[in-house]
């Protein structure tokens, strides 16, 4: 199977298209969107009905969540806040029944998706630091566990038997044409594709990653679009300017 990773789409839909089109001329046979599909951005309308069109296999990220009051909004600071009541009054009644029944995890062998740690996936904990990350891969019961939220690609491979990190990658340059060993039981592999929608590693561009199980390397994507159509319309719509200044920059 030949999957695409998408996470942190944050209602861009320029960004989100971009993405689609370059995937739909790779091969794909699955499109995984591991959360926050909305929040930040000025369509989130527009990018739910896409990732359906496309039949996306999505988990809950933390600004559904917030979005439909499962977490509190007390929870994210003033302009995500304000972001996501503008967005909460965007979707009918049909979008918003859908991201309450959206899961928190998902588990398709050999994949188990989830949008933060896998551990506690309903505390929408950010994996900033080793030992979380392999905390999570621990708890993971399939050889790849895929997550967002962090928004910066990333690969993390751990042996579990002897509780031993086998490498860290975070590099565009580290993480090109990696290949996937699934036959050995005890690795994992930690998979973070970056944010489509509002990359923070410097990188304006989306970024994806397409892994296959079939022992064929991966790779992460970064893919350039409209940033100024993105722009225009988080200020059009009212949304804080930080979501539109930041698209240019990747931070």
């Amino acid at each position: 199977m030949r999957y695409a990773l998408l996470s942190d789409i944050h209602a861009n839909h320029e960004a989100l298209s971009a993405v689609l089109a370059a995937v739909s001329n790779q091969r794909i046979d699955r499109i995984f969107c591991l959360g926050d599909m909305i929040g930040y951005g000025a369509e989130p309308q527009a990018c739910l009905e896409q990732l359906a069109a496309h039949d996306a296999v999505m988990v809950a990220g933390n600004h559904a969540a917030g979005c439909i009051g499962q977490l509190e909004l007390n929870w994210f600071n003033d302009a995500a806040k304000a972001a996501l009541l503008w967005t909460r009054d965007q979707l009918s009644v049909a979008d918003l029944d859908m991201l309450r029944r959206l899961p928190l995890t998902v588990t398709e062998d050999p994949v188990t998706l989830a949008h933060s740690g896998r551990k506690n996936p309903e505390q929408f904990e950010s994996l900033v630091d080793l030992a979380q990350m392999v905390e999570t891969l621990a708890a993971c019961r399939t050889p790849r566990c895929c997550i967002g939220h962090t928004p910066i690609p990333l690969l993390v491979e751990y042996e579990v038997e002897h509780c031993r990190i086998v490498r860290v990658l975070s590099q565009p340059n580290d993480l090109s044409d990696v290949v996937l060993v699934d036959d050995q039981p005890s690795r994992r592999y930690l998979l973070n594709p970056g944010s489509v929608g509002q990359p923070r590693d410097g990188d304006p561009r989306a970024s994806d990653m397409v892994v296959d199980t079939d022992r064929q390397p991966l790779h992460v994507n970064r893919i350039a679009y409209d940033i100024a159509g993105a722009q225009r319309k988080i200020r059009q719509a009212g949304l804080p300017a930080l979501f539109a200044d930041r698209l240019a920059i990747g931070r």
